[in-house]
């Protein structure tokens, strides 16, 4: 009777032990999925070279008047991604993956400045 007892003993620690490592299977394919679903996000079309410089050119006409706060939205309400591009096709020297979007900000208008310095007639 005694080992009858220890042996029914081993086995509900064997079920509980398989009840654990269940719940554990199940969480991490739980977290397996998420993972999958992140992965599975369509990637960001981006526009040509041609279109960012000509989006760099309506962002300089909006600066020219006087509107600055026009670049500040073109910034943050762009991706991460958008913005490398935008920033290689248009000679921009920001590493993306350093500076935040304020500081992309800072230098867009920093070299816009400076455009407008340079190509503004003498008298």
């Amino acid at each position: 009777m005694n080992r009858l007892k220890t042996i029914r003993k081993k086995i509900e620690q064997v079920e509980a032990l398989l009840a654990e490592i269940k719940g554990e299977v199940e969480a991490l394919s739980k977290e397996n999925e998420s993972r999958q679903t992140k992965a599975r996000q369509p990637e960001e079309v981006l526009p040509s070279d041609e279109e960012l410089r000509s989006e760099y050119d309506r962002l300089y006409q909006d600066f020219i008047s006087s509107n600055s706060g026009a670049v500040e939205e073109f910034v943050k309400s762009k991706s991460k991604n958008y913005l490398k591009a935008f920033c290689r096709a248009n000679n921009l020297p920001v590493d993306i993956t350093k500076v935040s979007k304020a500081g992309i900000v800072d230098v867009v208008l920093q070299w816009m400045a400076q455009r407008k310095a340079i190509t503004q007639k003498t008298t």
